[in-house]
């Protein structure tokens, strides 16, 4: 059949001079990214289990980082707001993505021990390696149970157990499978019963699984505090020192201190700030956006050992501590607002 194709194609001849073969011709704005950002995305998109095109994906994600840009640009009156909103949510856009092949890896780390259970259980029942695959595949093991299928029909077409089993990690981005297929290969080389390397396997996966759930309990004094801190202590205080520096300014403008009064202490002045409240309020919101963003990064780097683990949390720090600090700012220039002369 590729012969034939092949034939085909040489028939056609060379393309004419001045014109570019289709392939050549096909420009769009994901073949315009560097190589790099390609095959990242690709990789991606198949690790996450999405069908989506990268192209598609990428497209999607221009949209509506400009479009949510855009509308944060016109909301806040500020041309420099557009570039940064329009970057932070093209950014978070794959962030979601890095969340979802994270999320689907976790899944299948989950349910593994149960999984090289069942392939055990039907190894000691008597069928044959491939066929244990196979009916292991278990709806409930979501895209397990379809890496454990393609496995086991792999082994059916004439390949080796060793290179079936190899394939199953390649569909993940998960250290604990690609460790725990390495480990039943070497003791299948080593002499050892197939069903009972995955029985023990699946043990020392459910050990380790109660081990990081006691890790994660002890730590969880630290996480809130974190969090407290990044979410809600820190806007209340910017909030509450934008208010304070505006105010010294202004009483510092308006009060009039005879020059005869500081004239034998000459390096003493009294008199009007000049950072401007805007400066304060910018300095602020952009202060909130860097804590918790770290914040986020530093909890899930804590819980789960892995700073992506922190993404999920970002977005909803940052919403939840600029709306902390608008409400703060709001609240506090209306209660003390009416005390500072011309205010």
């Amino acid at each position: 059949m590729w012969r034939r194709k092949a034939v085909q194609a040489g028939a056609a001849g060379p393309a004419p001079a001045g014109k570019r073969p289709p392939a050549e011709r096909r420009t769009s704005l994901f073949h315009a990214m560097p190589f790099s950002y390609q095959h990242k995305l690709k990789e991606l998109l198949r690790l996450a289990g999405s069908k989506r095109s990268p192209e598609g994906f990428l497209r999607g994600a221009l949209v509506w980082s400009l479009l949510l840009g855009g509308v944060a640009g016109f909301l806040s009156g500020t041309p420099l707001v557009f570039p940064l909103a329009a970057a932070v949510v093209f950014v978070l856009a794959h962030g979601m993505l890095v969340l979802a092949v994270d999320r689907r890896t976790k899944f299948v780390e989950n349910i593994l021990p149960d999984a090289l259970q069942l392939m055990a259980a039907n190894a000691r029942a008597g069928y044959i390696p491939s066929r244990a695959l196979m009916l292991s595949a278990r709806k409930e093991f979501g895209p397990l149970a379809e890496a454990i299928k393609y496995a086991g029909k792999e082994m059916l077409t004439g390949q080796s157990v060793e290179e079936a089993l190899r394939l199953i990690p390649r569909l993940f981005r998960s250290d604990i499978l690609e460790k725990t297929i390495n480990l039943i290969i070497e003791g299948s080389r080593s002499g050892g019963h197939f069903a009972t390397l995955l029985e023990e396997n699946a043990e020392q996966i459910r050990r380790s699984q109660v081990v990081q759930k006691e890790v994660k309990a002890n730590v969880m004094m630290y996480i809130i505090f974190i969090g407290f801190a990044g979410v809600v202590a820190a806007p209340v205080l910017y909030a509450l020192s934008g208010f304070l520096i505006t105010t010294i300014g202004t009483v510092g403008s308006a009060a009039a201190v005879p020059e005869q009064a500081f004239a034998k202490i000459p390096f003493v002045q009294f008199g009007g700030l000049e950072i401007s409240p805007a400066f304060i309020y910018w300095f602020s919101v952009g202060a909130i956006a860097i804590t918790t963003f770290f914040g986020g990064i530093l909890i899930g780097a804590i819980s789960a050992g892995s700073e992506r683990a922190g993404i999920k949390y970002v977005p909803i720090f940052m919403t939840v501590a600029f709306v902390i600090f608008f409400v703060a700012n709001s609240f506090i220039g209306n209660l003390f607002g009416g005390l500072i002369p011309g205010g």
